[in-house]
């Protein structure tokens, strides 16, 4: 079993966040991880107290998700995610960005290496048109980041490309990533349901991780939202935290293409892909 660091058991309290009147605690947990401007737009989806963990450090505060063996199911799947529902409309360049720890006592499932997702962009219902998730198809996320561990080299998958209409995805090089170090994810997301969609993927501390994507990246026209955090193959049976903060969107005015290359994609993912049912987030069934 992972072992818990004593101060983090002492940093475990009630998070409840899918319950009415507990978004003032959900707060204190996502300000850990996010600015101000970005709280509105933003929740935890987690099914229980036990999967949740503000982390004090001498380098600040971060976010701790924790997935077990037995946990209860949310929404189909097993997680520990934040949602972050940043508005944007077709057309629209959009810079994501955060930091990701995978911890020192990280168990991975190698060597079978089962769907383990731990950042999503997915489609949902056009609340404009009073869509909703009863009569809203459903699909794998066009855009993932995955986790698998070959040779003992832990990687970092990218899948990308629409989910329907029998799309073919693109999965590009898988980059290195080594427990206990601290990743910062950058993502320039040109979302299109055309083949202008294009996706910069890296990680800023790993030299030459920059993976560039092209082609349709939206399910439907209306925004795509990012969840960050676990969600993995309901049979894999270990104990896992994954740490998070400074988790940042914006807008850019102008898709920065300097020294790109494309990539159509025919390599093989890490692994097979998750659950239709992935994406679906709490916020949306208040």
């Amino acid at each position: 079993m992972t072992r818990i660091p004593f101060a983090l058991l002492l940093l475990l309290i009630a998070a409840g966040c899918q319950k009415q009147g507990d978004r003032d605690e959900e707060l204190l947990y996502l300000r850990a991880a996010l600015p101000a401007e970005l709280l509105e737009q933003s929740h935890l989806d987690i099914p229980s107290r036990d999967c949740i963990a503000k982390l004090e450090t001498p380098e600040g505060t971060s976010l701790g998700l924790r997935i077990f063996p037995g946990q209860s199911k949310s929404h189909g799947g097993i997680r520990a995610e934040i949602s972050l529902d940043y508005p944007f409309q077709p057309e629209e360049v959009v810079r994501y960005s955060w930091r990701f720890q995978l911890p020192e006592d990280f168990v991975s499932d190698a060597p079978q290496n089962r769907w383990w997702v731990i950042g999503q962009w997915h489609d949902q219902p056009d609340s404009t048109k009073n869509e909703t998730w009863d009569t809203h198809p459903s699909y794998s996320p066009p855009i993932s980041l995955s986790i698998a561990e070959v040779n003992q080299n832990l990687l970092l998958g990218i899948s990308y490309g629409i989910t329907h209409g029998g799309h073919e995805q693109a999965h590009p090089a898988p980059i290195p990533i080594q427990r206990g170090n601290w990743y910062t994810v950058h993502a320039d997301i040109h979302w299109s349901l055309t083949e202008q969609g294009r996706a910069k993927i890296s990680l800023r501390e790993v030299t030459d991780s920059d993976r560039v994507m092209t082609g349709p990246n939206m399910n439907n026209a209306y925004q795509h939202y990012l969840k960050i955090g676990m969600y993995r193959h309901p049979a894999i049976q270990s104990e896992n935290w994954i740490h998070l903060d400074q988790i940042t969107a914006t807008h850019l005015t102008k898709e920065p293409r300097e020294n790109e290359t494309g990539f159509r994609g025919e390599s093989k993912p890490l692994s097979a892909s998750p659950e239709t049912d992935a994406g679906r987030p709490h916020a949306r069934k208040k």
